[in-house]
């Protein structure tokens, strides 16, 4: 082989390495979106020349999404979803009720008395499971959530976090979630579900700055850090 060739060779080879590194394009693991037949009614606000199984409700205002319902032979609604202006279905036309648009980037869905979530993607990322999901407000990128009579948190991807054990969970901001393991014997949780705070308070609030007032049963106020670290006010001066 002559220095020509093997020089050619290696540029071959050093070409098919750098194409097989490339990033693989991910746009194939987004879903596509069902699309409506018909078009907008800017006038009516409304879509019109959908296909006959499906009814669609008016836009109100300048919403980006409306209901659309499913029907059977006898044109009674079997199931709901979501579209957009575009006439895409962007929630699935299975449920029996929903929110008319996104809080968080996800959409509140209720099947068989349940509640689940489905992101803008149209992908069901919590299926209805739940008696209790927060509408909205998601503090640090997580949601309360509820059924039997306990609460947890899970993130905005419909990942548990906290799981579904406490007889109460808030928001505390800062990495924080106060628990309630027993009427007023509040702690603290960390996003790694680690109890960082004991519960021994009578009540809760945010963290700022790194810390919280609060009150055990003895009445006095305590310092408590996110460190875990209590100090009785008076003794803080």
């Amino acid at each position: 082989m002559n220095k020509n060739t093997t020089t050619h060779y290696i540029l071959v080879l050093l070409s098919i390495l750098l194409v097989s590194c490339q990033p693989k394009n991910n746009t194939n693991n987004k879903k596509t979106l069902e699309k409506l037949s018909g078009h907008l009614d800017t006038v009516g606000n409304c879509w019109v020349g959908a296909e006959p199984l499906y009814s669609v409700s008016r836009f109100e205002g300048r919403s980006e999404y409306t209901s659309v319902s499913k029907l059977d032979a006898k044109g009674e609604s079997i199931g709901l979803g979501l579209i957009n202006r575009k006439g895409e279905i962007v929630v699935p036309v299975i449920y029996d009720g929903l929110d008319l648009g996104f809080a968080d980037g996800v959409c509140q869905v209720n099947k068989d008395d349940k509640l689940g979530l489905v992101n803008t993607d149209g992908i069901e990322i919590v299926a209805p499971t739940y008696d209790y999901i927060e509408n909205g407000g998601a503090v640090d990128g997580l949601l309360r959530v509820g059924k039997n009579d306990r609460y947890g948190m899970i993130s905005l991807k419909g990942e548990i976090v906290i799981p579904v054990e406490y007889q109460d969970v808030i928001g505390a901001y800062e990495g924080m979630i106060a628990v309630m393991v027993e009427p007023q014997r509040w702690g603290y949780l960390n996003h790694k579900n680690e109890m960082v705070v004991k519960p021994e308070f009578t009540f809760v609030d945010k963290f700022v700055n790194g810390k919280v007032v609060l009150q055990k049963a003895d009445g006095e106020n305590y310092i408590v850090y996110k460190d875990g670290r209590v100090v009785k006010e008076t003794e803080s001066h």
